[in-house]
C-alpha cells in the first residue's frame, strides 16, 4: 500500500525581478510511490530539490503542475495533515525557554487533551532520550539534543508518516547513532519515515529504499539491499550514478 504518490510533479519559481524573464525549475517531472511502513531516503547535491519536493508533501508549496496524495487523499484535507509530523532541517527554540515550555505549546497546537498532554510530553522526550531534562533551558542543549527535541514536537500527535529534513545535519557521531536508532526504533512501531540526508553512511543504516533527485529530477529509485549487492557501499552507488548521469549530459 502506498501512502504517498507523487505524478508528474513539476515546480517553477516565477523570477522576482520584473525584468528578469528566465523562470526557475525547481523540480521537473517528479513520480514517486512511498510505501507505508517504510524508511525511505532521498538523497541529492546541494540544490537538486530535495527541500522543495518535501514542502509540497507537506503542503508548504504547491506543485506548478503534477498531483500529490497522501493516504489516498489531498493533503489540504486537515484530517490527513493531522496523521503528519514534520522535523525541519535546522529547528529553532527561543533559547530562554524550558525544553517542557516548548513542547507544552506545541502540544497546544495539536489541541492534544489537556488531561493527557502532560504524559504526551514525558513520552515523546522518553523516545528522543531527553527523558531528565525536560526542566533544562534551550541554551544548555547541544545541537543534537535540540534536534531530537525537534523530533520530539514531531512526534506529539503520534503522526503515520514523519517527514524529516536533514535530520542528523551537523551532528557529532554519537548524535548520528542517537538518531539513527530513534529512526530504527519510530519504524518498528509501524511510522512510516521520509527524510532526506548528506550522511550516506546512516542511510545506508536505515532505509529501505532510497531515491537520487539530480538536476531536478529523479534519476533511481532502489531498495537498499540491491544497491549493496553491486556496489560497496551506498557512496560508492550515489557517486557512480551522479557520474553516469554526467556523462549522459
Amino acid at each position: 500500500m502506498n501512502v504517498i504518490e507523487a505524478k508528474n510533479v513539476t515546480k517553477i519559481y516565477k523570477p522576482l525581478d520584473f525584468w528578469k524573464k528566465e523562470k526557475i525549475v525547481a523540480i521537473r517531472n517528479i513520480n514517486l510511490e512511498i510505501k507505508k511502513g517504510e524508511v525511505f531516503g532521498l538523497l541529492g547535491l546541494n540544490g537538486a530539490g530535495k527541500t522543495t519536493l518535501m514542502k509540497i508533501f507537506l503542503g508548504l508549496l504547491k506543485p506548478t503542475s503534477g498531483t500529490v496524495r497522501i493516504f489516498n487523499d489531498t493533503i489540504e484535507n486537515r484530517k490527513i495533515r493531522e496523521r503528519i509530523g514534520y522535523m525541519s532541517e535546522l529547528p529553532y527554540f527561543p533559547k530562554y525557554l524550558k525544553a517542557y515550555e516548548i513542547l507544552d505549546y506545541f502540544a497546544d497546537l495539536f489541541n492534544i487533551d489537556p488531561k493527557i498532554k502532560k504524559d504526551k510530553i514525558n513520552e515523546v522526550l522518553e523516545i528522543v532520550r531527553l527523558s531528565g531534562r525536560q526542566n533544562f533551558k534551550i541554551k544548555a542543549f547541544s545541537k543534537g539534543m535540540q534536534g531530537r527535541l525537534g523530533l520530539a514536537q514531531a512526534l506529539l500527535n503520534d503522526p503515520e508518516i514523519l517527514f524529516l529534513d536533514e535530520p542528523m545535519s551537523g551532528f557529532d557521531p554519537l548524535g548520528y547513532k542517537e538518531t539513527r536508532d530513534i529512526i530504527i526504533e519510530l519504524n518498528k512501531k509501524g511510522k512510516t519515515i521520509f527524510f532526506n540526508s548528506h550522511i550516506l553512511s546512516e542511510v545506508e543504516k536505515v532505509c529501505d529504499r532510497v531515491g537520487v533527485l539530480h538536476r531536478k529530477e529523479i534519476i533511481d529509485v532502489q531498495p537498499i539491499d540491491q544497491i549493496l549487492k553491486k556496489h560497496k557501499n551506498l557512496e560508492d552507488y550515489f557517486i557512480n550514478i551522479i557520474n553516469d548521469e554526467k556523462v549522459k549530459k
